[in-house]
């Protein structure tokens, strides 16, 4: 898609479009090495949502404290850390971390370790940490719902197969869940092939049982739990269909527009478009919103004004840093406005939608890469 037929989406409307949220931006870190993700959760049991970075170049795992956000070292001597997930497994209100460390690209090159830390009576001293599993090239970690029951189990994916090397990295990538306790690995579906870059759970049936929507190569894709192990796969949308590797997905997410569900996603991998896809009849229909990003990473929904329907917040890694929000004009979502969050100050890798200053307005956090930084937009 042409630059300039992208920005024909750009189009008010002013009969169905709700006043846009305002923001003003709050510096928490300019510190980081080399920013790459964001946790929003409660670390410290106070009833206030904190901030966990994962400083891809750093060597020190540090969480943020709200109000003031002091910063709390609570692991170090850690090489190319990449992703966490928080899950509070004793029930004593403060969350255990499982942290992805070691990545590299190549399969051969990534030791891929999975750790646990604990936190040893006050969570912002150093934290206990153990080896739980090696999978080289540990990408992504999540926590899932897979039986309805609140006993979540760790979801945990390479970026690549074992054979998965550049350019095309053709190979498929496994992933494993492992159930808190045993820590013993269970592959579910070996479906993904190429770059695995996103994995989100979800409760895609709306039976309180969590699925997960994966975004690769072979683009978006279901998958549910099955007896005998292996889950079963359903295809969603293909992705952008260009050649591989600039084909496929990269980021999802799942936002509302009033009762209507729509995916969200970056693609391809690490790619320059802002798509929408939304149900007609039996497929989901593909729209661009945007094409103009570069090394596209950061991917939010939420509902920023309150009108029903769900803001996208997306940014980006290259040169010209910036980070937009797109608001749908009408109901059925088929006309988007744009207006920038950022402008050169954050070269987003996450961002983040939640309430941080308990007025009961969701604010916008983000972490940047080439930037260095942690900032929180406070609606206003």
């Amino acid at each position: 898609m042409k630059r300039h037929i992208a920005s024909l989406m750009f189009v008010a409307c002013a009969v169905f479009a709700a006043a846009p949220a305002r923001f003003e931006p709050r510096i928490v870190t300019s510190d980081l090495k080399y920013g790459y993700q964001l946790t929003v959760v409660d670390v410290n049991h106070d009833g206030r949502l904190d901030l966990i970075a994962v400083d891809e170049a750093g060597t020190e795992l540090a969480w943020y404290e709200n109000p003031g956000w002091q910063r709390h070292v609570i692991a170090t001597g850690l090489k190319r850390m990449l992703n966490l997930a928080c899950n509070d497994i004793d029930g004593d209100g403060v969350p255990e971390i499982l942290l992805g460390h070691h990545f590299e690209t190549r399969p051969d090159k990534s030791l891929g370790i999975l750790a646990l830390l604990e936190h040893r009576g006050d969570p912002r001293g150093m934290w206990s940490m153990r080896e739980i599993d090696r999978i080289p090239t540990l990408h992504r970690v999540r926590w899932a719902d897979i039986d309805g029951t609140g006993r979540k189990v760790l979801v945990a994916a390479p970026m690549a197969g074992m054979k998965g090397y550049a350019p095309n990295f053709e190979d498929n990538v496994p992933i494993y869940i492992y159930r808190p306790g045993e820590w013993k690995r269970e592959l579910v579906s070996e479906d993904a092939r190429g770059i695995l870059h996103s994995i989100y759970p979800f409760d895609w049936d709306g039976n309180g049982r969590q699925e997960l929507l994966t975004a690769s190569f072979r683009g978006i894709r279901l998958l549910r739990p099955a007896a005998g192990g292996v889950w079963n796969t359903e295809e969603i949308a293909k992705g952008d269909p260009s050649s591989c590797p600039k084909c496929g997905s990269s980021e999802i997410v799942v936002g509302r527009l009033g009762k209507r569900r729509i995916l969200v996603a970056i693609e391809p991998w690490h790619g320059n478009q802002v798509v929408v896809y939304q149900r007609r009849g039996k497929t989901w229909q593909r729209q661009v919103l945007d094409d103009t990003l570069v090394n596209g990473h950061a991917l939010a929904v939420g509902d920023l004004n309150g009108d029903g329907r769900d803001e996208i917040v997306a940014g980006f890694r290259g040169k010209g840093y910036k980070v937009y929000i797109y608001s749908a004009t009408d109901k059925n979502g088929k006309r988007w406005t744009r207006e920038v969050l950022d402008d050169g100050g954050m070269a987003a890798a996450d961002c983040k939608i939640a309430d941080f200053t308990g007025d009961a307005r969701p604010d916008v956090a983000c972490v940047g890469a080439g930037t260095h930084n942690i900032k929180i937009y406070e609606s206003r």
